[in-house]
């Protein structure tokens, strides 16, 4: 044992970061398994009834696909086909109720194979997801319950927003696209190492032997990933409905993706010069570098931790960490707190169970 500490202590700084990275990927390849198995099991949720003992709602589930999926060419002043789905009336003049696969808008309009017949066609971003038709079947199998005091108007700027993209034709485009379906396993990554390397940046404080490999391993390791998931981001951002990455008007600035995906951008930036500085340093002994690093490592964390927790917040909602507190405090719980799961969630959990 002697013999195998003496050779450690021997190691070069380099050799020792090494070790250190390897311990820490398999660390956080770990992880990462761990999370993704406990996220293959979703718990049983109880789900929200209307007062008519429907699943779905026009105006919360039906009105939000039909505005911006269909509106844009089938409204008031543009009635392409001589349809339109924002009169009540017309539209469910094509709906059977209660049998959604004799259903005209149903069968032979949005899951008919004809190209030709198919709404919204393919170059307005069409058909529609798997999700989408679900709501839709349900609400027709359901009734199609349109209450009469719900109108269905034009979009606004923040429903332009999520603007329904083409699927990629080429294959550069079909593999950008395919790669933004990681962000939600990688994005855990730059999060976990950036702040698990500031926390040691921290502890060498007290204990100078732990607050230089460790924290150099975490921010290289951050840093590579850290571009990785803000490049997946981006196109899966593009997948999730929000629209083309290159747009800064003001609407969109007013999003909240805007500003998560641009922070991302920041970190990833950050943490690459940072990284840069790390490994000159390294290589130089140049002391001064090396606390310009370990400074940017802590700055790295804390943007890294705000961008997060703005991720947590988009997922599963604003009072989504609150209720952490509350529950950690044991305090009362909110109305906010009333578990309720979208049609469109009850309605994939249903289809996987039937696969």
């Amino acid at each position: 044992m002697k013999r195998v500490h003496e050779n450690l202590v021997k190691k070069s700084p380099i050799a020792l970061s090494l070790t250190w990275f390897g311990l820490i990927l398999c660390s956080a390849l770990l992880l990462g398994s761990t999370i993704a198995s406990a996220e293959e099991t979703e718990p049983e949720m109880p789900f929200a009834l209307d007062d008519d003992g429907r699943l779905v709602r026009f105006d919360r589930d039906v009105a939000p696909i039909l505005r911006t999926r269909c509106l844009e060419c089938h409204n008031e002043e543009d009635a392409r086909g001589d349809f339109r789905v924002d009169d009540r009336d017309t539209l469910l003049g094509y709906v059977e109720p209660d049998d959604a696969e004799s259903s005209t808008l149903f069968a032979d309009y949005l899951t008919i194979d004809d190209e030709d017949m198919l709404m919204p066609p393919r170059t307005h971003g069409g058909p529609l997801s798997a999700s989408e038709l679900s709501i839709i079947r349900v609400w027709i199998n359901e009734g199609a319950g349109w209450p009469e005091d719900v109108q269905l108007v034009s979009a606004g700027a923040e429903d332009k927003l999520a603007v329904a993209v083409a699927p990629p034709t080429t294959l550069l485009g079909r593999v950008w696209a395919a790669q933004g379906f990681l962000h939600p396993a990688t994005v855990h990554f730059p999060v976990a190492l950036l702040l698990l390397g500031a926390a040691f940046v921290v502890l060498g404080w007290k204990w100078p032997a732990v607050g230089t490999q460790i924290p150099l391993a975490c921010l290289l390791i951050g840093a590579v990933t850290a571009i990785a998931s803000t490049a997946m981001g981006f196109s899966f951002a593009v997948e999730r409905g929000y629209g083309s990455w290159d747009r800064f008007d003001a609407a969109i600035m007013e999003k909240e993706v805007f500003w998560h995906r641009w922070s991302g951008v920041v970190v990833s930036v950050l943490a690459a010069v940072f990284a840069i500085i790390a490994l000159v340093s390294l290589r130089t002994k140049n002391a001064r570098m090396t606390t310009v690093w370990k400074a940017g490592l802590l700055v790295c964390a804390a943007i890294v931790g705000l961008v997060g927790h703005q991720g947590g917040e988009m997922s599963y909602g604003e009072d989504f960490y609150p209720k952490m507190f509350r529950t950690l405090l044991g305090t009362p719980e909110t109305n906010a707190d009333a578990v309720t799961v979208s049609a469109a969630s009850v309605v994939q959990k249903s289809e996987r169970n039937l696969e």
